[in-house]
């Protein structure tokens, strides 16, 4: 089930709104963080350490799916042109 739903959003996913998702997740867990920098009490900490983190990887997980994506439906061409046909002697 899984599966078949990420396949699917690999396939016909708009990649700029799962980039959305991916940085708006990831301000997020931001957040988090710096809320434990300014207070420095165990909870700030705790949420920082374990929801900041997941929140974070959430994040990370989907700008990676954002470049196999893109990556899948890249066209690739060679670095290197290829050499042009030599003359043929008669």
């Amino acid at each position: 089930m899984i599966k078949r739903k990420l396949e699917e959003l690999i396939d016909t996913g708009s990649r700029s709104r799962i980039l959305v998702y991916a940085c708006s997740l990831g301000l997020i867990g931001l957040a988090f963080m710096v809320w434990s920098l300014f207070d420095q009490g165990w909870i700030p900490v705790m949420m920082a350490m374990s929801v900041g983190q997941v929140i974070g990887t959430v994040s990370l997980a989907l700008f990676i799916l954002v470049i196999v994506i893109d990556l899948q439906r890249a066209t690739f061409r060679p670095s290197i042109p290829p050499e042009p046909p030599k003359p043929e002697d008669d």
